[in-house]
Formats: structure tokens, sequence, C-alpha cells
């Protein structure tokens, strides 16, 4: 079973856990999320097969005991989307996620190489190129359609780059 780190609301390193503790309990743990764009601006989603096929982020996962952010989200992006080139580190911060998940977000950009393309595979079966303003307004009238994770991360995303 895979084991995660517990941190405080200051992020620090508390304890040890695995997922099904954490999520049942609600104890604070370490996520990453990274956005995928493509050369024009365009976000790519990804159709969350676990959630039944909700919007989510490009990438996401736990960040395992032991690992940075940077460390865990590089290793999510190679493991989904086959991603290997350097991230780029947008915040890292607390979310609830609206619900009794309790997640510290590592979230991380990048620009996909022109050369790269999505190959389906066990983590992910599909990402959708989208607009950002076209993802925000449909997250306004439909968020039932997104992962609360995702909704968090735009939020933040958002609010460092207003446009």
């Amino acid at each position: 079973m895979e084991l995660f780190d517990l941190v405080d609301s200051k992020d620090n390193v508390i304890g040890v856990t695995n997922k099904v503790e954490a999520h049942a309990t609600g104890r604070l743990h370490r996520v990453g999320a990274v956005y995928v764009f493509d050369e024009k601006g365009r976000l790519y989603v990804q159709v969350h097969k676990k959630s039944g096929g909700l919007y989510d982020n490009s990438i996401g996962g736990h960040i395992s005991q032991g690992e940075t952010y940077a460390e865990g989200t590089r290793r999510e992006a190679e493991e989904e989307l086959g991603i290997t080139q350097p991230l780029e580190e947008v915040s890292i911060f607390y979310s609830d996620e609206g619900s009794e998940m309790q997640h510290m977000f590592g979230l991380y950009k990048c620009v996909a190489e022109s050369s790269w393309t999505f190959t389906p595979n066990d983590e992910v079966e599909e990402i959708i190129p989208m607009e950002l303003v076209d993802i925000k307004d449909l997250m306004e009238s439909e968020p039932e359609k997104f992962t609360k994770g995702f909704i968090n991360t735009m939020k933040e995303y958002t609010r460092l780059n207003p446009s």
C-alpha cells in the first residue's frame, strides 16, 4: 500500500498515512496537479475514469511519502500523459475540496512539446483541449461535471492569473 506524508496547515510533515485512511479520517496530506497547455494556450482537460467521466486536471495524483511536490508531479506527468519536460511551479496551497478530503496542493504547469501526442493508457482514457474561458464558464454553469479538485485548482490558478 502506497504511503503519503501527513502534513499540518503549514505543510510540515507530521506523520505518515495511506490514501484510504487519509480520506476516511480527513487527515491533511499532499497531492499534485499539472496544467498542460497546448501551443494555442488551450488546457488539456482529463476525462477522469475513476470518477465516472468528470473533467479533471490535466494530470493529478498523490505525492508519495518522502517526495517533494516537484518529484511527485513529474512522476505523475510521466505515468499519466508521458510528459517528461520540466514543469513550472504555480502554487502550493491548501484545499479542503468542499468535502471531507483535506489536501495541500502543489500546482504546476507546462506547455506540451509540439511533438507530444496523447496515448490512452491505464491511467487516462481521454483528454480534451479546452479554452480557459470555456472551462471557467462551464464550471460556473455546471460544476457537477468537474472534480472538486479541478474546481479548486482552477480557482487558485485564476486568482494568480486573472484575465
